[in-house]
């Protein structure tokens, strides 16, 4: 009995670290299984849960005065508690998907950044959330969830948010009992809003959810519409990088590497769902994608910090990594493999470099790894983007109709084969060429 207790204390300690590394792809998942191209309404939550995961980052830096982590964390633990109980609500009524996928979407996007500083404040006073050992437990932890999104849709709408839910509860409840957990809201009226995140909020988040609506709805103009006003967002994006690049806290090459990795998650993440879903069809995604990108994340967390002290530059061993899971992408048989040596690195280096800005006293505390997330998560809306465009001309060099590009989930032919692997190829040339000037730009940051 008393094995059993423990057995479940150690359940539960894992659930705040579970959750803030699945949030990013398993309400992904489910949603896009919802997609039903005879039913507008059925692509209204996949597209809400993505722009809101993918911008809300930008929300929180505009209140960047105004909640602590744990608070943060608490907030990002209710909203997706809710979430999955109106998900779940969503079988009975598809309305609740709406707000479902919304309050998943927050929950997802402050979750991670939240739970990264909070562990770095209970490592600061002696405390550790997570050990070797519970990593191992986190993999039975991730069974159930695995294996409730291997199966038919009508059961996993219904499994898989019961799953995070309990997840969501146990994560609450531990987070409530970390040795030095404390509330904050008496600053919650003060100097609330920063307006310039808030302005990045709103432009990406109008450009995604055209976008995604574009993809979802089937729609050339709105995806058109979206494309425009990103390459609109990037020109003032450049300006004004042009004019506080000397103002920057952290050195050029950290800000270049933390984008680049974003670009790096979003290629795993959107280009090998599209991926999947055309060479294998949507059901082969918890197998070939999810499964390797876990296992990835936990090689990574036991392993890829003391690869890294094994070389004198740090730099050079994240580069080669991301690099060779790119060549190891280019053979398709390779595809599991790739992706987790991929996540092995991408998440890696993301860990590497969230300790790199937490050590940053040039950033107000509160704000250290919020601003690596922003920086973090405008590569990843970049790459979406230049991803997009990629496809579309891809598509014209195979003569094939725009609107494809709208349908991929349901294309399986040899000309659709041919324009992904045209992207993949494009793809991977583009992030290497991003890697090479990354390793430039730090050649002399760490004495070699």
């Amino acid at each position: 009995m008393e094995a059993i207790k423990q057995f479940f204390r150690q359940f539960t300690r894992t659930t705040p670290f579970v959750l803030a590394n699945i949030m990013i792809v398993v309400p992904y998942l489910l949603f896009i299984h919802l997609l039903d191209f005879s039913s507008s309404i059925s692509a209204l939550p996949f597209v809400l849960f993505y722009t809101f995961r993918m911008t809300g980052i930008f929300l929180i830096r505009g209140l960047h005065r105004a909640i602590d982590q744990y608070t943060l964390l608490m907030v990002a633990l209710l909203l997706g508690g809710v979430g999955s109980f109106l998900t779940l609500a969503g079988a009975v009524h598809t309305n609740f998907y709406l707000l479902g996928s919304t309050f998943l979407g927050l929950s997802a996007s402050w979750l991670t950044p939240a739970n990264t500083s909070v562990t770095y404040l209970e490592r600061e006073k002696g405390y550790q959330t997570m050990t070797t050992s519970l990593y191992l437990i986190a993999l039975i932890v991730l069974l159930p969830l695995f294996l409730a999104l291997t199966l038919a849709v009508p059961v996993q709408t219904i499994l898989v948010p019961i799953i995070l839910g309990f997840y969501y509860i146990c994560a609450y409840h531990t987070v409530k009992h970390y040795p030095h957990y404390e509330l904050d809201f008496k600053e919650l009226t003060k100097n609330v809003f920063s307006v310039p995140e808030l302005m990045w909020f709103l432009l990406f988040f109008v450009a995604l959810f055209l976008l995604r609506s574009g993809r979802a709805f089937v729609d050339e103009t709105l995806l058109s519409t979206g494309i425009f006003l990103f390459a609109g967002i990037f020109i003032l994006a450049l300006l004004v990088i042009h004019r506080q690049k000397d103002h920057w806290k952290v050195p050029l090459w950290q800000n270049a590497l933390t984008f680049l990795n974003g670009m790096f998650g979003n290629f795993i993440f959107l280009f090998g769902t599209f991926y999947v879903a055309v060479f294998k069809g949507i059901s082969a995604q918890a197998t070939l994608l999810f499964l390797p990108y876990l296992l990835g994340v936990i090689a990574s967390l036991l392993f890829a910090g003391r690869l890294r002290k094994q070389f004198s530059n740090p730099l050079v061993v994240q580069l080669v990594g991301l690099a060779a899971g790119l060549v190891l992408l280019s053979l398709p048989q390779l595809f599991p493999i790739a992706i987790f040596v991929l996540t092995f690195f991408q998440n890696g280096t993301s860990s590497w470099l969230s300790r790199l800005y937490y050590q940053t006293t040039e950033i107000e505390k509160k704000q250290r790894i919020t601003a690596k997330f922003s920086t973090s998560n405008k590569g990843s809306i970049t790459h979406q983007f230049l991803l997009m465009i990629f496809m579309l001309i891809a598509l014209q060099l195979q003569e094939l109709p725009a609107k494809d590009l709208l349908l991929l989930n349901t294309l399986h032919n040899s000309a659709v084969f041919a324009m992904m692997n045209e992207v993949k190829f494009t793809s991977i040339v583009l992030l290497l060429l991003g890697l090479l000037v990354v390793g430039r730009m730090g050649k002399n940051a760490f004495g070699d």
